[in-house]
């Protein structure tokens, strides 16, 4: 069962999303076809990330608990990770935008507060390959946001980003505790939450926002 940890994983984190995808109240299920869409683009980005930073040995992965089986240069589980990770974070922006259609934080005041933090933490981490990189993603998605909606699919996004952040430090505590995902401190600034590097949080936060966009983008036209 060892080898199958990473499948696990993913196959847990989407579980629970798809099963309640058929309440009748939130209905998530309808909207499928937009996930599907929203997920396509930054995927596609980030796995050639992904190859690139797996190739250059800035992070690496366990064979210990892969299947092995193979897509390109990448571990299935991984691949999997890019569909999975952001379906359920979707249903979860879904759902509190509809249980909580109030709970939006002010766009100026968001943007900027993301936008100075993330420009410190590239400051910080100028020399360092994958802090670098994670940072400028962020700061694309939140100039891409700004200039279609002046922020406001960010402040929808915020609250229900730092929910997401509550199953992902779980499930990523576990991929870099056994460890499934190894670092190459050399590539980060070395400051960990538990086990888990700091940049992953804001590869997190570049992942979502443009896919919270498009979603946003193909609910409107429908």
């Amino acid at each position: 069962m060892e080898k199958y940890t990473y499948l696990i994983l993913n196959i847990f984190t989407i579980l629970g999303p798809i099963a309640l995808s058929f309440d009748k109240r939130v209905n998530f299920v309808s909207k499928w076809k937009w996930v599907g869409i929203s997920l396509i683009p930054s995927g596609l980005i980030y796995i050639a990330w992904d190859i690139l930073f797996t190739q250059w040995e800035i992070w690496g992965f366990n064979p210990d608990y892969l299947t092995e089986i193979n897509i390109g240069a990448l571990p299935l589980e991984e691949v999997l990770f890019f569909l999975t990770v952001p379906f359920a974070c979707v249903f979860i922006f879904e759902c509190m935008r509809h249980y909580f259609p109030k709970l939006k934080s002010p766009p100026t005041l968001t943007g900027i507060i993301f936008l100075i933090l993330f420009l410190v933490y590239l400051t910080l981490g100028f020399d360092k390959t994958y802090t670098l990189w994670a940072s400028i993603a962020a700061i694309i998605g939140l100039g891409l946001d700004y200039s279609i909606s002046k922020w406001k699919n960010l402040s929808e996004f915020a609250p229900s980003f730092f929910v997401c952040l509550i199953p992902f430090f779980i499930v990523n505590g576990i991929l870099t505790a056994l460890p499934v995902v190894w670092y190459d401190n050399d590539f980060n600034l070395g400051t960990r939450m538990g086990t888990i590097p700091v940049e992953d949080a804001v590869y997190l936060f570049g992942l979502l926002l443009p896919t919270i966009i498009i979603y946003s983008k193909l609910k409107t036209k429908k």
